[in-house]
């Protein structure tokens, strides 16, 4: 996108006309007023991004600390056991899915309470509330912030089988079936709820990825709205 400001209309639209030729979007961001603010752009460092990686912080401390006590603390200090390494792999497997799916409810939320006020008001030309429209601004930065939790999630996942614990636990568990030599059968219950558990899974992030995708720039200028809204309701 290329932004384009000044008072006369003739000589902006001629402007504008020479971006499209050049394969690049006009974005008409009116008078000569707004030109101070779209210079310092390039000087600005991520201004959209402030609120949603300090709302991730936020969140990621307390369900982070919330999971220290309940995962670590608490079987130390009643059970005498120590489950330290779970700082490691455990605990932020099990915040990244949560942040997630957080963070996409926040990216729609907006839009709701947006539809909600304009019914109210009965119109759509009054502006949003400022609060409201610096979150509806920032939605596709909490999106993506969503998708980088969402494969941290993916990439915890996978190396789950290699763990040191969950090696001993599987050892454990053959040794003890060997012991008392009783071999415990297959349940295809649990194994279809697993298979289908992780199935599910697995196209969850493949229409996370196709969302966060058509998300960019470089890919939703070439898709129409129909096509958008397609995705979007996917």
């Amino acid at each position: 996108q290329v932004f384009v400001c000044g008072d006369d209309m003739e000589a902006k639209q001629m402007v504008m006309d020479i971006v499209r030729a050049l394969g690049l979007t006009p974005l008409d961001q009116g008078s000569l007023l707004a030109a101070q603010e779209i210079e310092n752009y390039p000087l600005q460092l991520f201004p959209m991004w402030k609120f949603p990686i300090l709302l991730s912080l936020g969140l990621v401390a307390f369900f982070f600390l919330y999971c220290l006590i309940r995962d670590i603390i608490y079987p130390y200090v009643y059970e005498n056991k120590d489950f330290s390494f779970f700082i490691a792999i455990s605990i932020p497997n099990r915040i990244c899915p949560i942040l997630a799916l957080i963070l996409l409810a926040l990216v729609y939320l907006p839009g709701v309470l947006a539809a909600i006020i304009q019914l109210y008001r009965g119109t759509k030309y009054h502006r949003f509330p400022d609060w409201l429209d610096k979150w509806m601004l920032c939605r596709k930065q909490l999106g993506l912030v969503a998708l980088a939790f969402a494969s941290l999630h993916v990439l915890f996942t996978l190396v789950i089988p290699i763990r040191s614990f969950v090696r001993w636990r599987i050892s454990n568990q053959i040794v003890s079936q060997v012991l008392n030599n009783k071999t415990e059968p297959l349940n295809n219950t649990n194994a279809w709820l697993s298979d289908s558990y992780l199935a599910l899974g697995i196209l969850g992030f493949f229409l996370f990825v196709l969302l966060g995708i058509t998300s960019l720039p470089s890919v939703s200028n070439n898709v129409n709205w129909r096509e958008f809204r397609f995705v979007q309701v996917r």
